[in-house]
């Protein structure tokens, strides 16, 4: 199986300066060594107004991306460049796509913009949730703590798939340039026997050869509730790295990255970072994965199907537990 490349290409859109070097730090740590980070600038015009009327604004846009050079780690390109347009959103992609992009890093401030009704209900902010749908490449959306602003430890809750290889990748590629430690978490339900544990061990230590460079600490752990569990081991690390979920089947519009990364990231007081590949990733592939030995697709059915057995066994012995008086008239009991 062929390892996910670094991005050479990244493009991190910069709408708070007082936060861009924390997302240009990141951004830099997960870079191929030949590539080179652009730092972009947004400047919106409304619609009915010359585009030029933003001329001002893009100077100004221009010397604050100018300071960001200082702080490129040593070794790392940084392009500023400032797009002006009618929505930032589409100045985001049409960048991404010129560029080349391999990657697109969004900061996002931890608290969503007021929701608008229905469907469309916004998760991160308006620009942040268009691009995501329409990205042109892989997404990041990082959500900064107040802790450490080194990563020593690095949590990645892992169920498998694509998207988790991603966040598998980025964690890895985190922890060489700091000197961090990451910590794959695999949770499985609680009461599980002892060989459906031990599937789940070698199927996350498969996924961590693959998926990853550097030394990896495996933890598989018995949860009833997934999201208060990945909460409580965030307590214990720097950065939460995640991959989305899978994409459900009717493709709804409404969907970015999932239910239960969405609400780590909003929930966890540390740093989180949210990552998702440019291909949407449905239940076919973990139906496929599910096929393959060794996956941890195939040991998560497993420990459900391990524990929906004693509950039919229980159902039928409930329901054919019959009476003595019962057999009285055969006929009837038939």
């Amino acid at each position: 199986m062929t390892r996910m490349a670094l991005p050479s290409r990244i493009v991190i859109p910069v709408a708070n300066p007082l936060t861009a070097q924390e997302l240009v730090r990141i951004g830099a740590s997960l870079l191929d060594k030949r590539g080179s980070l652009t730092v972009l600038g947004i400047v919106e015009v409304p619609e009915g107004t010359p585009l030029s009327e933003g001329a001002t604004r893009a100077r100004q846009a221009r010397r604050l991306l100018q300071r960001l050079l200082d702080f490129a780690p040593e070794g790392v390109t940084i392009h500023p460049i400032v797009r002006i347009g009618r929505r930032a959103a589409e100045g985001v992609i049409e960048a991404a796509t010129e560029l080349d992009a391999d990657l697109i890093v969004f900061g996002w401030g931890g608290k969503p913009s007021p929701a608008r009704a229905g469907r469309d209900a916004t998760v991160f902010s308006p620009t942040i949730d268009e691009v995501v749908r329409d990205s042109p490449c892989d997404i990041a959306v990082i959500k900064q703590g107040g802790g450490e602003s080194v990563a020593k430890r690095i949590l990645v809750p892992i169920r498998g798939g694509p998207h988790a290889e991603l966040a598998l990748r980025f964690a890895d590629s985190l922890a060489r340039r700091t000197d961090g430690e990451v910590v794959a978490l695999h949770l499985i339900p609680s009461g599980v026997t002892d060989g459906i544990r031990a599937q789940a061990e070698r199927a996350l230590a498969h996924f961590i050869r693959q998926h990853a460079d550097g030394h990896v600490e495996q933890a598989v752990r018995e949860a009833t509730n997934v999201r208060n569990a990945i909460l409580r081991e965030a307590e214990e690390a720097d950065i939460v790295v995640m991959g989305a979920s899978a994409m459900p089947a009717d493709g709804g519009k409404s969907f970015l990255f999932g239910a239960l990364p969405e609400a780590i990231a909003a929930r966890s007081r540390k740093t989180v970072i949210v990552v998702k590949t440019r291909d949407a990733i449905g239940k076919s592939t973990f139906e496929q994965l599910e096929q393959k030995a060794e996956t941890l697709a195939a040991a998560e059915r497993a420990a459900i199907e391990s524990q929906t057995v004693p509950l039919r066994v229980e159902r039928w012995f409930g329901e054919s537990n019959f009476h003595h008086r019962e057999f009285g008239d055969l006929g009837r009991l038939v």
